[in-house]
């Protein structure tokens, strides 16, 4: 499960500024967590939304020092989130590639976006935004554009999804069984030093 806040919505111009992941076993309880704010090495983009500003990001670490960890928590999973597939993955592969270029981009991989399951299986169309999503089954949380706090309630919503339409409609066996095989280049189990938001507001 992963979400990531971001300076805009082009990845190949815009950067991520803080990236959250939930670790979730097969039956969808979380076995683990990872979140830091990240150092864009530019104005942290539209604070409004996010509630990133420059302050908070500064000092924290840049994302080719928790790259590593991150391919470490990646491989062998498959890739969910809400519109996993259009936003977060695409900017993780383009932070990957400015860290060391194509050889850092992890080839193909299987993931489960709730939003294509959402508008393909429960007649949410349109946006089918988290909000919404969540909204349908009754989900709520208070930290909105907080990537720990969007990745979590995306896993709920996961639950939720998983509950109503069964593990062979989202093709989960096949996805699973494609994650053995998926490797995220450079990956290390050492967990870098992080900056969290609640850090950030101390400091």
């Amino acid at each position: 499960m992963v979400d990531v806040e971001t300076t805009g919505f082009a990845p190949d111009v815009e950067r991520i500024v803080e990236v959250g992941v939930v670790v979730l076993d097969p039956s969808g309880q979380e076995v683990g967590s990872f979140c830091t704010l990240v150092d864009p090495a530019r104005d942290p983009g539209p604070t409004h939304i996010h509630g990133i500003t420059g302050s908070m990001v500064d000092g924290a670490p840049t994302f080719s020092r928790i790259r590593p960890y991150l391919a470490h928590l990646l491989s062998g999973r498959v890739v969910v989130g809400h519109n996993v597939d259009r936003f977060d993955l695409p900017f993780l592969r383009a932070e990957c590639r400015r860290s060391g270029g194509d050889g850092l981009v992890p080839g193909s991989l299987p993931t489960l976006d709730t939003l294509r399951a959402a508008q393909d299986h429960l007649g949410l169309r349109g946006r089918a935004t988290l909000v919404d999503c969540c909204t349908h089954f009754g989900l709520s949380w208070e930290d909105h554009h907080n990537a720990l706090g969007d990745a979590r309630v995306t896993a709920a919503l996961l639950g939720a999804v998983r509950g109503r339409l069964g593990d062979d409609v989202l093709d989960l066996a096949r996805a699973l069984g494609a994650a053995e095989r998926a490797v995220w280049p450079g990956a290390s189990d050492i967990p870098p030093a992080v900056r969290v938001r609640a850090d950030a507001l101390i400091g």
